[in-house]
Order: C-alpha cells, then structure tokens, then sequence
C-alpha cells in the first residue's frame, strides 16, 4: 500500500517551488528588481 506523507513533510514545502532555496532566490532576485525599477524611476523623474 501507498502511506501518504506525513504531515510534517507536507507542511515544509513552499507553496510555489520544489525547494526553499528557489523561493528565496525568487524572492532576491525580485527584490533586486524592484530596487533598480525604483532606480531607474528615480533618475528618469528627477
């Protein structure tokens, strides 16, 4: 028979991703992103 997953490691996956270090490599390279758009926004509306 198929046991499912215990709970625990159920819980421990992020929601998105296969593991956590993608999601927080998703998360710095976002936050990267939103840093030089602001940036860039800056120095154009300056």
């Amino acid at each position: 028979m198929n046991e499912p997953e215990p709970l625990d490691a159920q819980e421990d996956r992020p929601p998105i991703f296969k593991t956590w270090n993608q999601m927080y490599l998703f998360v710095l390279v976002l936050h990267a992103l939103i840093i030089s758009l602001f940036y860039l926004f800056t120095q154009a509306y300056s």
